[in-house]
């Protein structure tokens, strides 16, 4: 039986959530039956780091998530899966555009795509161009400026972990081609 593991940048502290459930809530509402162990990486280095190099189980099948922080190319023309596998020569498996894949830029543009959920935590004042939200340099820190703008201040952990299970599977895979490739690849 193929064992599925899904590395994620994020922290794997719960002292102000735990973001590992947040995904892992999120997820379920496509892959309900069929989930990868969801393994935080921290950093996305680090996560990219222990993707790469953590020893595999018998029939393991490996797939990344992390941050972009910046525009990205179509699939077929990134670079970074290379950069990646440059990182670490001494790596058990590889990145390739099958199993890596991007929050383009932050999770957070994830969270600006579906603004009821942020009208559902109280939040108001929600002015920004829902255009083309993959091209928003820094998310989390639109997300901040919507926080104080309604009094209040954004945690990165605290406040994503209550956001992120709300947001709906369809609308994210119709807006955000990484998150419906990551699905696809995980229903498999």
């Amino acid at each position: 039986m193929v064992r599925k593991t899904l590395y994620v940048e994020g922290s794997p502290n719960l002292e102000n959530g735990d973001l590992r459930k947040a995904f892992n809530t999120l997820l379920a509402k496509e892959l309900e039956g069929n989930m990868p162990r969801i393994v935080m990486g921290k950093g996305k280095q680090q996560t990219v780091d222990k993707f790469l190099t953590t020893p595999m189980d018998n029939n393991e099948v490996r797939f990344l998530l992390v941050d972009s922080d910046s525009e990205m190319p179509v699939k077929n023309e990134r670079k970074e899966y290379g950069e990646f596998n440059a990182s670490k020569p001494n790596r058990v498996t590889n990145s390739v555009s099958a199993n890596t894949f991007f929050m383009i830029q932050e999770a957070e543009a994830w969270i600006l795509s579906q603004p009821d959920v942020l009208k559902k935590e109280g939040l108001k004042n929600l002015s920004y161009n829902r255009t083309d939200l993959t091209r928003i340099p820094n998310p989390s820190d639109l997300v901040g400026r919507i926080y104080k703008d309604n009094g209040r201040n954004y945690h990165k952990v605290r406040d994503f972990t209550c956001l992120f299970p709300l947001l709906d599977t369809g609308k994210l895979k119709s807006t955000f081609t990484d998150f419906a490739d990551l699905i696809e690849a995980l229903k498999q």
